[in-house]
């Protein structure tokens, strides 16, 4: 009898992480291929249009769609292969071992300081008061995100030190070796700077700019550039809500049951979970530009851009010369 029930459990737990492989295969592919296009486009809409050169929520927006980029094509295709098809490069080079993780997590880190910093803009920019909003400057801006791309490669390099390819009872693993480091990692990296920190800034100034724009006088004074800034900025805040929640709510059950007795079943139910909800969580990088086309004068301006260019590969094209000269007799 608990023959049958240890083969009913076992395949129980096969479909289930069958289930999960391919639901977040499926995910990863829709987030990789529809996440490079649309940064792709984001960037060209931006070179375009030159907006990023005196307006400093579009300078924000502009930086974080190459940090988006890298961790798309870095962070979730390895992802993607080490989760569906299970070639695990970490285990394979200690080289890639012990950069990708470090690389991917400053321009996770960069990303999520750029949208807090977008969304203190557009609080600033929609402010009622004039003083206020000249605040938003470009030149700050770029000293901000300098800054922010400094500290970031800074407080990366422990995890260079400490991240290694190690064997465990005969098994290539790529794990930190510094106990301390690693519950640091847990604790302040993975659940207060990725998530519980971006959260509450940019729901905190979030409310604040839609209390703003609700005053129909300081609507009627900003220009239609900072008015677009704004609503792009607002539409990146929910969708940032939407990928992150879950997330954090998967970090810290992960830290409240982490010293509870679980069972084979229990546990690959919430490593299944968990597997998903990581590839789900990389929504944010991926879905700006669609966020951005919810705004009216970006979809305008995204229309111009790819005519343009349309335009310019028709007038580059080289025809053969069809006509042929006439026989004399």
């Amino acid at each position: 009898m608990s023959s049958n029930n240890n083969t009913s459990i076992t395949l129980a737990i096969l479909q289930l992480q069958s289930a999960f492989r391919y639901s977040s295969l499926i995910l990863g592919f829709i987030l990789l291929i529809g996440g490079v296009l649309g940064n792709i486009l984001n960037i060209i809409v931006f070179i375009r249009f030159g907006n990023y050169k005196n307006n400093a929520c579009s300078l924000y927006m502009f930086v974080r769609t190459f940090l988006d980029l890298f961790i798309l094509l870095v962070g979730l295709t390895t992802r993607i292969l080490t989760t569906g098809f299970q070639m695990d490069f970490t285990i394979m080079n200690r080289i890639w071992c012990k950069t990708r993780g470090g690389f991917t997590d400053i321009n996770s880190e960069g990303t999520y300081t750029l949208i807090c910093l977008q969304a203190i803009d557009a609080f600033i920019c929609s402010s009622p008061s004039v003083i206020v909003r000249q605040k938003s400057n470009i030149r700050i801006a770029r000293y901000l995100i300098l800054g922010t791309l400094c500290f970031w490669s800074i407080y990366e390099i422990p995890y260079f030190i400490f991240q290694d390819l190690v064997i465990v009872g005969g098994t290539p693993m790529c794990i930190t070796t510094n106990t301390i480091y690693a519950q640091y990692r847990i604790y302040v990296s993975g659940l207060g700077i990725i998530t519980i920190t971006p959260i509450t800034v940019i729901s905190i100034f979030g409310y604040l700019t839609v209390r703003h724009m609700k005053t129909i006088g300081v609507t009627r004074t900003l220009s239609s550039l900072t008015r677009q800034t704004i609503s792009m900025a607002l539409f990146q805040i929910v969708a940032v809500l939407v990928f992150n929640v879950p997330n954090t709510a998967s970090l810290i059950y992960s830290i409240i049951t982490a010293n509870v007795a679980k069972d084979t079943y229990r546990r690959t139910v919430e490593q299944s979970i968990t597997s998903f909800i990581s590839t789900y969580a990389c929504g944010p990088y991926a879905s700006s530009f669609y966020c951005y086309c919810l705004s009216k004068r970006f979809r305008n301006q995204l229309v111009v851009s790819l005519k343009e260019i349309v335009g310019s590969i028709r007038k580059n094209q080289v025809f053969p010369n069809t006509q042929r000269s006439g026989t004399r007799t």
